[in-house]
């Protein structure tokens, strides 16, 4: 009988509003803890792939500088180098620049202002 009585007992203790209200209180702590993580867990998905983007550019980036390091080391890519950045020729050579057709859409045409200087202030700020 006495078994009884301390098994009503605890079944009344442990389904009790107290008790209840506590449980709650446990699972929702859990459940704030649960998303949390999965929210960082989102944030660092995301970080993880910007990231992977970026190495791969400058994985790219360091294929293209390897490559011309490479080219530069040889007299031809020096050359080649150096005919592209400061225009030059060999002694003997002749260099041909070709301009753009004034009627070409893409040519911009610039038109000398002889004004004074106010008026070129004026007509920058009208622009």
């Amino acid at each position: 009988m006495s078994r009884l009585k301390n098994k009503n007992k605890f079944k009344k203790i442990f389904y009790s509003w107290p008790v209840f209200v506590l449980l709650l209180a446990i699972v929702l702590l859990v459940a704030s803890g649960v998303w949390g993580v999965s929210k960082s867990e989102r944030t660092s998905c995301g970080k993880k792939d910007s990231s992977e983007e970026r190495y791969d550019k400058l994985e790219d980036k360091s294929d293209n500088l390897l490559s011309e390091i490479e080219s530069l080391k040889t007299e031809k890519g020096r050359e080649s180098e150096i005919r592209d950045k400061f225009r030059v020729v060999k002694e003997g050579e002749q260099l041909a620049i070709i301009l753009k057709s004034v009627d070409d859409p893409e040519c911009e045409v610039v038109e000398e202002n002889d004004g004074n200087l106010w008026k070129k202030i004026l007509d920058f700020l009208r622009d």
